[in-house]
C-alpha cells in the first residue's frame, strides 16, 4: 500500500474552459511531502509518497474535469427547449470508483416545472447507475486481475494500485467480470449471426443439431480425466508417442511446430470439467472450447454450451469459405459424442476427423489399467496395441486385444476398449505418417488453451464455480488471445472475420 502524505495536494484552478471538444484546465499544484532520514530507505519512502500524491492529483483532475463537463451540459440544456420547463435545484454529490480511487463529483440538478420531479442531466447523458459508477478503466483492471488471481488477491491488487483499501468488495468484482462475460457472449453471437447471414449456404451446411451432454456423460468425462486409482503413479505418456516411438521428451518440450494440411481448416475442440458451487445444484460444470487453425493463423473460442460454441465456430468457418468448399475441414478432437454428432452433421463438400493421439493413448492406458493384472502385464499388452494404432493398423490392434481377453482380470474393461476403437475406427489414421509429414496428430493447441483459460485459474483445490463465472473468464481469455479484447472494450463489439487473401486450395 502506498505511503500516505501528510496533507492532500491542493489544485488551484486559474482557468477552466471548453474549446471545441476539449476541456482546458490551467492550475497550480501545491503538495507537501515528508523528508525521511538520510538512509537507504529514503528513495523508497519518497517514491511511495510521490506515488500517493500522484493518485490524489488524478482524483482532483478527474473531479474538476467531470464537473466542467457537467457545467457545459447544464448550459446547453438551459439554452435549449428544455430550459423553459426546468429550474435549477442546486447540485448533488455522485460517486465514481476509478483505477486511482473513489472520486465524489457534484452534478447539477434540475426540477421539472410541470411535474415537480428532479433529475440530473448528466445522469441521463452519461447513463450512470443510480448510486455509484464503476468506471470502464476499473472494470477492465478488475477483469484482468481476476483472470490470473483469486478474488481476494485481485481485490488487494486493485486496492494497492489505487492507494485506497476496500475500493471494491468481492460481490462487485464478480459482478463486473460476469457482466463483461455476458457482453462478450452477446457480441460473439452477433458476429457469428452476421457471418452466417452473409453466406447463404452456411446455415444449412455448418449448423448441425447437437444435443447437450447429459449429466451422467459429464460425470463419466470427469471420471475419465481422473488419475488411475489402482496403480502407483508413473511418468505421463508423451503426447505424440509411446515407448519405442520417434517422439522424445525434448521434442515434446519444445512443442515442435505442426502445420495444417494444405487446403484444410483444422478445428481442435474439447470440453473442460470444473467443480460447481452448491447453489448451482450440480456437482460438476462442463465448458466447451475450440481452436481453429489455418496456415499460421489461429482463433480461440469458449462457450457454456455446445450449441453456442458450434454457432460461433460456424460463423468463422463461413467467413473462411468452408461452406462453399473453398477450404476443407479437419476435426482433431477426443471423439466425445457431442463432437462426433457435430462433425457428422456437417454438410460440407469435404471433411475429415482425426482422433487425437494423446486422448487415444490416455483412454487405452486407463482401460488396460483396469483390465490387466498389474503394470508389467499392462505394458506387455499395451505396447504392441499402441504400435499398431500409431501406424494406423486398427484391425491388428483390436485382434491383439481380443487374443489377450482370457488373461484379463476385468475382461469387461477390455471389451469397452474394443468397443471404443470400433466406434472410432473411421477417425483413426496413420499417425506415424502424419507426424513424419509435419502434420497435426494431437489436439494440443486446444489443450494448451484449456490450461490457460480454465484449468490454471479454475481447477485449484477447493475452488467451486458457477457456469457464468467460468464462461466469463474463458471468454475473456479467448478474446485476449485473439487480440480482440481492446477492440471489444472500445466499441462494445468484436471485429469482423475476413477470409485471408492467400490462395485457397
Amino acid at each position: 500500500m502506498r505511503t500516505p502524505t501528510t496533507r492532500q495536494p491542493t489544485l488551484r484552478l486559474h482557468e477552466v474552459k471548453t474549446q471545441g471538444r476539449r476541456i482546458h484546465l490551467r492550475a497550480d499544484v501545491e503538495d507537501d511531502l515528508p523528508l525521511p532520514a538520510q538512509d537507504e530507505h529514503l528513495p523508497a519512502t519518497l517514491e511511495g509518497a510521490v506515488d500517493d500524491a500522484g493518485q490524489r492529483l488524478k482524483r482532483l483532475l478527474f473531479q474538476h474535469a467531470l464537473e466542467q463537463a457537467d457545467l457545459q451540459l447544464l448550459l446547453r440544456h438551459l439554452r435549449g427547449k428544455g430550459g423553459q420547463k426546468s429550474r435549477r435545484r442546486g447540485r448533488a454529490a455522485y460517486t465514481f470508483k476509478t483505477v486511482f480511487g473513489t472520486v465524489t463529483v457534484r452534478r447539477a440538478r434540475l426540477q421539472d416545472k410541470g411535474t415537480g420531479a428532479t433529475y440530473q442531466p448528466a445522469a441521463r447523458a452519461w447513463r450512470t447507475p443510480q448510486q455509484v459508477c464503476i468506471t470502464a478503466g476499473l472494470r477492465q483492471a478488475a477483469a484482468e486481475a481476476l483472470l490470473t488471481q483469486s478474488a481476494q488477491k485481485a481485490l488487494d491488487t486493485l486496492a494497492a494500485q489505487a492507494g485506497e483499501p476496500d475500493l471494491l468488495c468481492k460481490a462487485e468484482l464478480l459482478k463486473v467480470v460476469r457482466h463483461e462475460g455476458r457482453q462478450l457472449r452477446r457480441a460473439a453471437g452477433q458476429r457469428a449471426a452476421q457471418a452466417l447471414a452473409e453466406h447463404p449456404r452456411a446455415q444449412e451446411r455448418l449448423l448441425p443439431a447437437v444435443a447437450p451432454p447429459r449429466p451422467e456423460e459429464v460425470t463419466a468425462a470427469a471420471a475419465a480425466a481422473a488419475p488411475e486409482p489402482q496403480e502407483e503413479p508413473e511418468e505421463a505418456a508423451l503426447p505424440l508417442g509411446f515407448p519405442g516411438s520417434k517422439a522424445t521428451a525434448e521434442a515434446v518440450a519444445r512443442e515442435q511446430p505442426r502445420q495444417a494440411d494444405a487446403g484444410w481448416v483444422v478445428v481442435q475442440t474439447d470440453g473442460v470439467i470444473t467443480h460447481a458451487q452448491a447453489q448451482t445444484k450440480q456437482k460438476r460444470l462442463q465448458s466447451y472450447t475450440a481452436v481453429v487453425l489455418l496456415a499460421g493463423l489461429s482463433w480461440a473460442f469458449a462457450a457454456a454450451t455446445p450449441q453456442e460454441l458450434i454457432r460461433e465456430v460456424a460463423g468463422l468457418l463461413a467467413a473462411l469459405g468452408a461452406a462453399e468448399g473453398r477450404r476443407r475441414l479437419l476435426f482433431l478432437a477426443d471423439g466425445a459424442r457431442w463432437i462426433r454428432d457435430w462433425f457428422e452433421g456437417l454438410r460440407v463438400p469435404e471433411k475429415a476427423m482425426l482422433l487425437c493421439w494423446y486422448h487415444l493413448v490416455k483412454h487405452t492406458e486407463q482401460l488396460l489399467s483396469l483390465a490387466c493384472r498389474g503394470r508389467p502385464h499392462r505394458r506387455e499388452v499395451q505396447e504392441p496395441v499402441l504400435h499398431h494404432l500409431w501406424h494406423g493398423r486398427v484391425q491388428e490392434a483390436i485382434e491383439r486385444l481380443r487374443q489377450a481377453r482370457e488373461q484379463m482380470k476385468q475382461p469387461e474393461a477390455l471389451d469397452e476398449l474394443v468397443g471404443y476403437l470400433e466406434a472410432r475406427r473411421p477417425y483413426l489414421a496413420d499417425y506415424a505418417a502424419r507426424q513424419a509429414s509435419g502434420l497435426w496428430v494431437a489436439s494440443n493447441r486446444v489443450e494448451k488453451f484449456n490450461d490457460q483459460a480454465i484449468a490454471a485459474r479454475c481447477k485449484h483445490q477447493g475452488m467451486a464455480w458457477t457456469a457464468e463465472g467460468v464462461e466469463a473468464l474463458a471468454r475473456l481469455q479467448a478474446a485476449k488471445r485473439n487480440g480482440e479484447l481492446a477492440h471489444f472494450r472500445r466499441r462494445a463489439e468484436l471485429p469482423d472475420w475476413h477470409e485471408p487473401r492467400q490462395q485457397a486450395a
